[in-house]
């Protein structure tokens, strides 16, 4: 390949690298104008939605569209980008086509001390424990840019990053992620212990 037809590859592959990511923002937009209405017609979840009883948890002003709890997922500034209904079985959809990176539900107000965890029920049960505002990134894969984004709008904040413990998954990711947003921003790593047996499913703070 001459050096012309390698410029004229590399200028074809940043148009198209391009056109994706105005592809994807289109998507974005779309699905945030989407949650926007969704969350707007929706009505505060009772105290006894099924999800919630059955984690021992507040409701923490999300709301119920039908059957299922929404959770909106805000950025830094406060946008909302996108939603995570929850049924009263805990099956869980994101809003299609919505943004996650970087976004996040947060519960209480940052004094001195955020926490920040994956799931809503282990992010509420921290809160309630604790007093600690928490920010519930939904997912490891989704710890690392929550975590930056908000050392960038709080410095002074001590951060720390709640770990799922995966002992029966693979690779443990909820360990690994977790240690990896918190080394990436100077903060600390709290991780679960279990008293007596543990059972598969006991992962969490909740």
């Amino acid at each position: 390949m001459t050096q012309a037809e390698r410029s004229a590859h590399q200028r074809r592959m940043q148009t198209i690298a391009q056109q994706r990511e105005a592809d994807t923002a289109q998507r974005q937009q779309g699905a945030a104008t989407a949650a926007a209405k969704r969350w707007a017609a929706a009505a505060p979840a009772p105290a006894d939605h099924p999800y919630l009883a059955a984690k021992g948890i507040k409701p923490h002003a999300v709301k119920v569209e039908g059957e299922a709890l929404l959770i909106p997922l805000r950025d830094t500034a406060g946008m909302l980008h996108s939603l995570q209904a929850i049924g009263p079985e805990g099956d869980k959809r994101f809003q299609p086509g919505g943004r996650i990176k970087g976004c996040y539900f947060g519960i209480g107000k940052p004094a001195g001390v955020l926490v920040i965890a994956e799931g809503v029920a282990t992010g509420a049960s921290i809160h309630e424990a604790t007093g600690h505002a928490v920010a519930c990134a939904m997912n490891a894969g989704n710890l690392l840019e929550v975590a930056q984004a908000l050392h960038a709008k709080y410095p002074a904040l001590r951060l720390i990053l709640a770990a799922d413990d995966d002992w029966k998954t693979d690779g443990n990711p909820g360990m690994v992620k977790a240690r990896e947003a918190a080394q990436a921003v100077g903060g600390l790593l709290a991780v679960p212990r279990f008293d007596g047996e543990r059972g598969d499913k006991d992962t969490d703070f909740n």
